[in-house]
């Protein structure tokens, strides 16, 4: 990651964790071993906080692998945090990356995705928040180059929220 990227993103949890603080709200200790694998400096956490893995699950293929954590903050919104990895980068790598698509839906119909893409010997660290109209969050792995997917998992998809 380069230097100027990585000074915004210090800026960005900055701002959010003084904010948080500003308004009076504590935020969970970092031993918590309900948010294992977690930033809790980040927002005001709620819980409970479920476990997700995308292997052996619908929404897996081979050469990539997500897993993290899903569940209510304080302010009603949902936490998607996770970390997803190219597993085939090695001697006899496939020469694609990861990448990890997250698709919400809402009460209103609405719905919102992400991408997420690594590759090489690279794991990528994922922490997203949906607004509390959220009604089914769901992962899916995928393959592809130069940041984009171009191989999805054909076995469908995994529902992360609700559990």
């Amino acid at each position: 990651m380069s230097a100027r990227k990585n000074t915004a993103r210090k800026r960005v949890v900055l701002a959010t964790a003084a904010a948080a603080l500003g308004a009076g709200l504590a935020v969970a200790p970092a031993t918590s071993a309900a948010t294992s694998g977690m930033n809790p400096h980040v927002v005001p956490l709620s819980g409970p906080f479920r476990e997700w893995n995308t292997k052996n699950h619908g929404g897996d293929i081979a050469g990539a692998h997500a897993w993290g954590n899903e569940g209510p903050l304080d302010s009603g919104r949902v936490l998607v945090d996770g970390t997803l990895k190219d597993t085939k980068w090695g001697y006899k790598g496939d020469g694609k990356s990861a990448c990890l698509q997250i698709h919400a839906k809402y009460a209103d119909g609405g719905t919102r995705d992400e991408w997420v893409y690594t590759g090489g010997k690279l794991t990528k660290h994922i922490y997203y928040t949906f607004a509390s109209s959220v009604r089914t969050i769901w992962v899916r792995e995928g393959l592809g180059k130069g940041g984009h997917c171009t191989k999805m998992a054909q076995n469908g998809v995994y529902k992360i929220y609700p559990q």
